[in-house]
């Protein structure tokens, strides 16, 4: 008998372990697997998020307006001027009072053609040019630079406008009877004439003083060759409506400012420098 009861406890003892453990078993199954759904709940709306975010094209921000109103700006900083079109001096009125009106200021008349803006285009025949172009080639043949001032909008402009007279070469041109009569002119609005044989050599053979100083001219001007898209070296070379001289104007009459006719024979002059008589205070 009590070998039996000793059996029946083994036995209820192991049964007991027995249910213990598929107990443990079974509700280590539970949470783990409420913990992985916990968790694969949490994660779900990041990871579909991140999904999302990553499938989804970048849209281009709203246009705030700042493009168009850069362009505004640019638009109103940079002004291009009409071109002066040679074709239509005797024709637009508005053109030739415009020039004849700035001939008067600087004492010339017939001897140029058109007095120019720096920042201003031309067009003659069938060419179109802008002083620009002209000016920068000039001073890449000199040596020298042509400099621009650039505006807080981006565009360049000269920094300082300045006029030059233009001549277009007509058929029987020649360089020196062109800077003659500007010479001439310019004294005439002095009230002073000026003989047509003041070019003409003195003493056997001395050049004049009006000589003189339309030599030196000659190192003063600009030759540009409308067909070429260019400044000509020589200037002797000149041709009709295919090339137009184009002086400085305050280079020209600042040099004749500082001479005094009484004293234009006293002018010397080497080829390259000119010396200028003090005038009498």
């Amino acid at each position: 008998m009590r070998l039996k009861k000793k059996k029946d406890n083994r036995k209820t003892t192991a049964i007991l372990a027995a249910v213990v453990i598929l107990g443990i078993v079974l509700g280590w199954r539970y949470f783990i697997s409420n913990d992985t759904v916990a968790i694969l709940k949490k994660d779900q709306p990041q990871a579909q998020t991140d999904s999302n975010t990553i499938s989804q094209p970048i849209e281009k921000p709203a246009d705030s307006g700042l493009e168009k109103q850069d362009t505004a700006i640019i638009k109103g900083d940079i002004h291009l001027n009409p071109p002066l079109d040679y074709n239509e001096l005797e024709k637009d009125e508005t053109l030739k009072e415009m020039m004849e009106t700035r001939k008067e200021a600087s004492g010339v008349g017939n001897s140029l053609d058109m007095i120019v803006k720096s920042d201003e285009s031309i067009i003659i025949g069938g060419s179109k040019v802008s002083m620009r172009e002209i000016l920068e080639k000039a001073f890449t043949k000199t040596g020298e630079v042509y400099q621009e001032a650039i505006s807080e909008s981006g565009g360049s402009h000269p920094g300082k406008i300045k006029e030059y007279g233009v001549h277009v070469v007509q058929p029987g041109d020649n360089i020196w009877n062109i800077h003659f009569n500007i010479l001439k002119e310019y004294y005439a609005h002095k009230g002073i004439k000026i003989s047509t044989m003041a070019d003409e050599p003195v003493n056997g053979g001395v050049s004049s003083g009006v000589g003189k100083i339309l030599k030196f001219s000659e190192t003063m001007v600009i030759i540009y060759d409308l067909i070429e898209k260019k400044v000509v070296e020589n200037i002797n070379l000149i041709e009709p409506l295919s090339k137009i001289v184009v002086y400085n104007m305050k280079e020209v009459f600042t040099l004749l400012e500082e001479i005094s006719y009484d004293n234009v024979d006293r002018i010397q002059f080497d080829g390259k420098n000119i010396w200028i008589p003090a005038k009498k205070s």
